[in-house]
């Protein structure tokens, strides 16, 4: 009875789904850093084989239940006898699944899920429908689960620690590098983020771009795409999402980051010549990067945008020379064609790009200058850590300057001086602008005050008319949390005056004077580890 329940849905779904070819329309939201937005039990996969449902009703009695993942569904079939009147089967999904349990391997031992409450799903791309059989069928609707999670050692805690606290179930597997694996035997709860701003203005915080993905229009089941292409897409999102530059699992990106995005035949339509814009929208998103799929299955970007090598931190990638095609290594994206990319898969995504790279910069013994007008000379530029093929850009006009100064090392990302105003304004105090001074003299530092310092001589440097700050430290980080801590600090030179640096090491010479604040690390929001 079973079999043929799951053989007829499946074929129902692939049957309403067979003739659909259209994609996804642009979409607008934001980056996240994680793949299930469960914490730490990031790394699980959950068999269906391990489900436990509660008791049936008085006087009924069930077969082992059998569980199923259909379509961001998940649902269990039991066969049964008597009853009054007489009960053939069960078949449970949503409310009727609460104290529901899964088993899943962690660590070499297994965590225990359970769920403890249902609600209809509420997308980040309203409208919401509602969970009635008609939407749910039809896949307008799905239902969303606030599960807890227990190790034999510890109490259960919520799966989704951040978020909304609720997660959809996907189906198939995940490895520790991001790559989906296909396989019907498993799925994961993906948790939903959680909206912290508002409808006209989004922001959301926390879950994992699994869900987000599937809200999105790229699920990993057959819709606007065959089966074998949504896979493939919904890889493509989760990479795009997280900015993993590499395909191995690493984000490069900060949460919240809003990106906008278009599949390959709207990406064709607004490249008049071929030629992708450079920026999109009245907010001005920049190009980022061109998402393929490879005849392997593997998914790099095709190239990234000029902003963003600009911008790129590369403290948690390996973009460079050894992992990337010859042709990506050199070009940007601004150089490629894409009149005949219309049929690829492919994602091509802009960003506001809200961390940009702060770079440390030394000219003779004691000159130093630490900014993120910088621009990569990606002929030059060997990747990773390597900063060689950087250069000051301190006028902003995307020419390197001539200068002394050669570059020393990447400090870090910081929240660019641009910061959307709905994200500064919910950021508030949690957040510190950092001030750019110079003398006459041609030295540079950069402190937490509007006055410098203080120090005899300086005065705020402006570069097309940013009053001065080059960007947004953390005032405050969690204190309780395991996460990065990374400090900026300004020093001065223990014996000649008016000479300053500000890094996150210890300048040869140089004495501290004070901590600035904390630069911004992948899965933080100011305060708050996500």
């Amino acid at each position: 009875m079973v079999k043929t329940w799951r053989r007829a849905l499946l074929g129902a779904v692939m049957l309403t789904a067979a003739g659909a070819s259209a994609e996804p329309p642009p979409s607008n939201s934001a980056q996240g850093t994680q793949l299930h937005g469960t914490g730490r039990f990031e790394s699980i996969n959950i068999p269906l084989a391990t489900v436990e449902v509660p008791e049936p009703p008085a006087g009924v009695t069930c077969a082992p239940a059998k569980a199923l993942t259909l379509n961001g569904r998940v649902i269990t079939a039991q066969g049964c006898s008597g009853g009054n009147p007489p009960v053939a089967a069960r078949f449970l999904e949503g409310p009727s699944l609460v104290n529901t349990t899964f088993q899943a391997p962690f660590e070499g031992r297994t965590v225990k899920l359970v769920i403890a409450e249902a609600r209809c799903h509420e997308d980040i791309t309203p409208p919401t429908a509602e969970c009635t059989p008609e939407n749910l069928y039809a896949g307008k609707a799905r239902w969303e689960y606030r599960v807890t999670a227990s190790t034999e050692d510890k109490r259960p805690e919520p799966l989704c620690p951040t978020g909304s606290g609720f997660a959809i179930p996907v189906p198939h597997a995940w490895s520790a590098g991001g790559d989906l694996i296909r396989n019907p035997d498993y799925f994961t709860f993906a948790c939903a983020p959680k909206n912290e701003g508002s409808a006209s203005q989004p922001f959301f915080v926390g879950g994992g771009v699994i869900a987000k993905c599937v809200d999105w229009g790229y699920p990993p089941w057959a819709t606007e795409y065959p089966e074998g292409q949504a896979l493939a897409y919904h890889q493509l999102c989760t990479r795009m999402a997280r900015a993993d530059y590499c395909g191995e699992g690493r984000s490069n990106t900060l949460d919240g980051t809003p990106i906008s995005f278009r599949g390959p035949q709207a990406a064709v339509a607004m490249s008049p010549g071929g030629r992708l814009p450079k920026t999109v929208g009245t907010e001005g998103y920049a190009l980022e990067a061109i998402w393929e799929m490879s005849d392997c299955g593997e998914v790099r970007p095709l190239c990234l945008g000029k902003a963003r090598w600009d911008t790129l931190s590369l403290e948690a990638t390996c973009v460079n020379r050894a992992v990337m095609q010859p042709s990506r290594m050199v070009r940007s994206c601004e150089d490629f064609n894409v009149a005949n990319m219309g049929t690829a898969t492919m994602l091509v995504s802009y960003s506001l790009f809200i961390d940009r790279a702060l770079v440390g910069f030394k000219s003779g013994e004691t000159g130093y200058l630490t900014t993120t007008a910088v621009t990569v000379d990606l002929q030059e530029h060997p990747g990773g850590a390597d900063v060689s093929g950087y250069s000051p850009d301190l006028d902003g006009n995307g020419v390197a300057d001539a200068s002394s100064y050669g570059a020393l090392r990447m400090e870090g990302p910081l929240l660019t001086p641009k910061l959307p105003a709905n994200i500064r304004k919910r950021m508030g105090t949690l957040i510190k602008p950092l001030y750019r001074c110079a003398n006459t003299h041609g030295r540079y530092l950069l402190t937490d005050t509007a006055t410098c310092d203080g120090a005899s001589g300086y005065s705020l440097k402006m570069v097309n008319g940013d009053q001065g700050i080059e960007g947004f430290l953390y005032s405050a980080v969690d204190s309780d949390s395991p996460g990065q801590r990374r400090p900026l600090k300004l020093w001065k030179h223990a014996q000649l005056v008016g000479v300053f640096a500000t890094s996150t090491q210890a300048p040869a010479g140089f004495v501290h004077v004070r901590d600035l604040g904390f630069l911004p690390a992948v899965g933080q929001l100011p305060g708050r580890d996500l």
